[in-house]
């Protein structure tokens, strides 16, 4: 991370970066892990960051989490036990929460660090949920608590940093690791992983989708603009065995009815739709792309 008169500069590649203002740096520190700041940007007001890139905003979050969370959990029969990896700051865990369905959620970070600071400056974002008695949080690696895990759940939340090389997290993009997904899902059950911006990082985007496709037997992606980070951003939701995951607009709005407590700020019906129906261009690229993420050879953003 760059600073010049309050400036937040985040880079998307080599040749380019979106600077925010920053109107007050709440808090700064370095961790073991990762630097974590929290941060006012004068547009989209508290901010979380981390290691030079935002992760959410108190503007647009919800665009976010809503995607990562909704269409998945919805798609599944009867989703009970959930586990998320990644999601320090709690918003991930306030929406899977939401699900009447939910009895359990086992959220994995590896940074007590950022927890404390969600805990601390981001009550808007987890509202609560870290101390939901369904919640239980576990701070590990992820990839760790996946080789040891004996648990199965019913879904499966990446909600991770980028895959930048050398980082904790690039590891989490490989067919190893979703392989060894695989054996905590159960049978009709799904995941879902962050996979990066198409407009800044297309090769990155297909790369994890054509490596989760190579280790899934349904594999689909959606996209969608946040304001906070300045593009599209891209999911990849898969299920093991075969799952029927084709819903109506209508179909959707009864299930968000009757399943989730609350009243969604972005995810419906009609967006669920938009969200699947990604340009031809970027439809190409998911189609035609051949490589495979591993960990000798892993996919990672360029910036």
């Amino acid at each position: 991370m760059e600073f010049g008169w309050s400036w937040h500069i985040e880079w998307q590649s080599a040749y380019e970066f979106h600077g925010h203002h920053i109107d007050q740096v709440l808090e700064d520190i370095t961790t073991k892990y990762q630097r974590v700041m929290v941060a006012r940007l004068t547009r989209f007001g508290k901010s979380l960051i981390i290691d030079g890139k935002i992760q959410s905003t108190v503007f647009d979050e919800y665009i976010y989490h809503e995607t990562l969370v909704h269409p998945l959990l919805l798609s599944l029969r009867n989703p009970e036990r959930i586990l998320i990896l990644g999601g320090g700051e709690g918003a991930t865990l306030r929406e899977v929460l939401r699900h009447k369905t939910v009895k359990k959620a086992v959220m994995v970070d590896i940074d007590q660090a950022v927890i404390d600071f969600a805990r601390k400056h981001l009550t808007e974002w987890h509202r609560g949920s870290f101390d939901d008695p369904r919640a239980e949080i576990v701070i590990d690696d992820a990839l760790n608590f996946i080789q040891r895990n004996k648990e199965t759940f019913d879904a499966i939340i990446l909600d991770l940093t980028d895959p930048i090389m050398g980082n904790s997290s690039y590891k989490l993009y490989t067919r190893e690791f979703y392989e060894k997904l695989s054996n905590s899902i159960n049978e009709g059950g799904g995941i879902v992983t962050q996979a990066t911006s198409p407009s800044f990082s297309i090769d990155t985007f297909s790369g994890i989708y054509n490596t989760i496709r190579s280790v899934y037997h349904t594999t689909k992606a959606s996209i969608t603009y946040v304001p906070s980070f300045d593009g599209l951003w891209g999911f990849v939701y898969a299920y093991k065995g075969s799952v029927d995951t084709r819903m109506s607009s209508e179909t959707i709005n009864k299930l968000i009815e009757d399943r989730i407590n609350g009243k969604l700020r972005f995810y419906d019906g009609e967006t669920h739709s938009t969200l699947f129906n990604i340009p031809k261009n970027i439809r190409e690229k998911l189609s035609s792309e051949s490589r495979i993420s591993t960990e000798n050879n892993p996919v990672t953003v360029p910036a």
